[in-house]
């Protein structure tokens, strides 16, 4: 749960201080190279991670993984120009990713179905500390406070979470290495992530979404994830093993957490934006307003993991959330045109509610519904889809509304309601109750 905290943090603060950061190191033009870089590695190792465990076990790639992230962080606090942290942060991200993926590989590794549910109830709700927390010290950047700090805060925690990590970490789960690791489907998902990532991370930007360049990056896409399918249908021990998306139940986690995190994101990335532009509220205060909401995420995590340890009714959790989801995307969707800081909190508050409730769904799912031996690649799967719902919420919650207002409000929470109602749609595919 350190290392989660830290993973996530950096990805929330460094956004937040980006521009104090582009203007010390003089790289305006180049100003979300950083960001994008460590987007784009971290969601290559989350998806690879389960495959890298499985060969070189679970202890030795987490530990890598930290180490990684502790190296990185330490050379991003020293970077010299905008150029080199973007370079830096694509290592840190590689480091991200395996860290992010490993605390939910280790629950699966460690402990039986029932008995996870608190523990990745708990794990999730770090995503919740650290979009508190993040801003905050984002804020504290923006106004005089050096850079550097965000990087360096990662070291000591690291350090702790690595001897921690080594001492109780269980050894179970680690894997013989007689079977020849999938280096050709390694190369050909990350590629095939990568296309994908640039699409959503750059069109709008860089590029249109209607244009040459996206639809280059989509038929990259499908060639690469056709030739990933030829490749780990005949590999022995494939990195994402195909059968898993012939399993209802696994595919339903998957687009589960796919749909969580759009609904997550759509809230972080355009609520302070509506308090700020449309109506006027200073950032700090709009970063407060929005506090109730995290609260209702870590409670909801919290507590739909414990109520699935005591009962193992996962289709009624997921229902119960995505139905969270709904109700306050429909009040936004109605009340666009009349919102006040006040109903713009409360509704928040139900939102996030509804996304914590379901944030252990989509690893629970994807874990039980597979086989054992491949629960750590479903999860390593289930997570890059979550945070790939993060990143097309951004894409698409930005190209809908590129200003605040009450049109904009409308336009994003329908897209957060057709998330939901998806949501709704393949928890009729989850498992009703697990026994165990």
């Amino acid at each position: 749960m350190l290392t989660l905290f830290i993973a996530a943090l950096d990805s929330t603060v460094v956004a937040t201080a980006l521009p104090t950061i582009s203007a010390a190191l003089g790289g305006a033009e180049h100003y979300a190279w950083p960001l994008t870089a460590y987007l784009a590695s971290s969601t290559v190792s989350t998806l690879l991670c389960g495959g890298l465990a499985f060969h070189f076990g679970l202890k030795r790639t987490y530990a890598f993984g930290l180490t990684l992230f502790a190296i990185a962080s330490a050379l991003c606090a020293a970077a010299p120009t905008i150029e080199a942290l973007a370079a830096l942060r694509l290592l840190q991200g590689i480091g991200g990713g395996l860290l992010e993926a490993g605390v939910f590989i280790a629950a699966a590794v460690m402990l039986p179905p029932r008995d996870r549910g608190p523990y990745l109830g708990t794990a999730s709700a770090m995503y919740g500390v650290a979009s508190v927390i993040g801003p905050v010290i984002g804020g504290a950047v923006a106004q005089g406070l050096s850079w550097h700090v965000i990087f360096v805060v990662n070291i000591p925690i690291a350090i702790v979470a690595l001897a921690l990590s080594s001492s109780s970490l269980s050894g179970r789960g680690e894997r013989s290495r007689a079977t020849q690791f999938d280096a050709a489907g390694s190369a050909l998902a990350s590629l095939s992530v990568l296309s994908l990532v640039a699409l959503f991370s750059l069109a709008g930007g860089a590029f249109p979404l209607v244009s040459l360049r996206a639809a280059a990056l989509i038929v990259l896409f499908v060639i690469l994830t056709f030739a990933l399918y030829r490749v780990e249908a005949a590999a022995s021990a494939p990195v994402i093993p195909m059968g898993l998306f012939g399993r209802p139940r696994v595919v339903a986690g998957f687009i589960s957490g796919f749909c969580v995190q759009f609904a997550l994101m759509a809230g972080v990335t355009y609520l302070p934006r509506l308090l700020q532009e449309s109506m006027g509220i200073a950032a700090a205060l709009s970063g407060a307003a929005l506090i109730p909401m995290t609260l209702a995420l870590m409670l909801g995590s919290n507590v739909s993991g414990v109520l699935f340890r005591k009962s193992g009714r996962l289709r009624a959790i997921a229902l119960t959330s995505s139905s969270l989801v709904l109700a306050a995307a429909a009040a936004f969707i109605v009340r666009a045109q009349g919102l006040t800081a006040p109903s713009v909190t409360l509704i928040a508050t139900a939102l996030g509610l509804g996304v914590g409730v379901g944030m252990p769904v989509s690893n629970l799912s994807a874990q039980t519904g597979a086989d054992a031996r491949d629960a750590g690649k479903a999860t390593s799967t289930a997570m890059f889809f979550r945070g790939f719902g993060g990143t097309v919420s951004t894409a698409v919650c930005g190209m809908l509304a590129p200003t605040a207002s009450p049109v904009g409000t409308a336009w994003t929470f329908c897209a957060v309601l057709a998330s939901a109602v998806v949501g709704i749609a393949v928890s009729l595919s989850i498992a009703r109750r697990i026994s165990s």
